[in-house]
This record gives structure tokens, C-alpha cells and sequence, in this order.
């Protein structure tokens, strides 16, 4: 049987949460869209385990592919990819399932997700910008104030994301230094 959910989030680590709720419940992660709809398929509950990457590049890239097999040959089975975003799972029996082993892998994976949101709130204010002086001219239209407040409302909203990472990044600097 399958499962669609609609659920929309720019957390992975909530997300990465709730497919391994999910996978407790019964339901194997099969795929997801840009619009939130994902898509499952019964399984064991608990069979799965499931992480989330953000790779350096995109997943047809050489490099990705090679690390794309070497996860495979550790039993991680990659279920779906979207642009640079890989979404792992590998059979609970088989123990416990990380992909960072150290501070500075997941300082890295932070940094990478982190350029990205801030990267798209640059773009989105720049955008509201552009929209909030056609307005200011004389051929502006409501619709260009509207569209001004929308896109500033996406960038606090990447912005928001950004900092949560720069702040998980210092802890793990701060966390990095009580071990040096």
C-alpha cells in the first residue's frame, strides 16, 4: 500500500526525525517533491533507518557517485535524490546508522546548507528590492509593494534557517575546543 503526506520543512534534522517516526510507524520513504508531497510504502515498523545529505555536488557528479557507492558498500541504500540532497536508509538490524562520525564532518554538512539559505535570503531581499523601487516609481502597482513584503518575508525566513546553522556551528566549535 502507499502512503502520501504532505509536510513541508527547511529543517532536515526534524525532517530526517519524522522519516524515522514514520519508518517506526511502518512506512518506508519511497520520495519526495519540491512541494512537500512524499511518498511511502509499508514496511516492517522500524526497518528503516534514514539520514539526510547535502552533498558538495550534485549527485551526478564523479565525486558524488563515489561516495554514493562508497555508502553503498557500507549498506546504506541511497532511496532518492533531489539536486544535491540524498536521502539514505539502511536496514535497522544492521546497527547504528551515521553518516558524521566527527565535529568537523558535521561542521562542514552545516556550512554547505547554510551557504545555500543564505545564498536564496540575499537573492530574495535583492528581489523585494527590486520590487520595492518599481512601486516607488510612478509606474509602481500595488501588486509591486505585495510582492516586495512576500519576497522580504522568504528572506527572513532563509535567513532564520542560516543563522539556526551558524549557531549550531559555533556550539561545535565551542564543543571542538573543549576537546583540543
Amino acid at each position: 500500500m502507499k502512503k502520501v503526506v504532505w509536510k513541508w520543512t527547511m529543517d532536515y534534522e526534524k525532517e530526517e526525525t519524522w522519516l524515522n517516526e514514520m519508518s517506526a510507524k511502518g512506512f518506508a520513504f519511497v520520495r519526495v517533491s519540491l512541494l512537500g508531497r512524499y511518498t511511502f510504502t509499508e514496511s516492517a515498523p522500524g526497518e528503516y533507518v534514514y539520514r539526510m545529505e547535502y552533498l558538495k555536488r550534485g549527485v551526478h557528479h564523479p565525486e558524488s557517485q563515489q561516495y554514493l557507492r562508497f555508502m553503498a558498500e557500507t549498506g546504506a541504500e541511497c532511496v532518492f535524490s533531489q539536486s544535491r540532497y540524498v536521502y539514505f536508509r539502511k536496514r535497522a538490524e544492521k546497527g547504528k546508522f551515521e553518516i558524521y562520525s566527527d565535529i568537523e564532518s558535521r561542521m562542514a554538512h552545516y556550512k554547505r546548507i547554510g551557504s545555500v539559505f543564505l545564498l536564496f535570503g540575499i537573492l530574495e531581499v535583492c528581489i523585494g528590492i527590486f520590487h520595492l523601487l518599481i512601486f516607488l516609481t510612478e509606474d509602481g502597482f500595488f501588486s509591486d509593494l505585495f510582492l516586495f513584503g512576500y519576497f522580504c518575508m522568504f528572506s527572513a525566513l532563509f535567513l532564520h534557517f542560516w543563522n539556526r546553522l551558524r549557531k549550531k556551528i559555533k556550539n561545535l566549535e565551542k564543543e571542538r575546543g573543549a576537546w583540543a
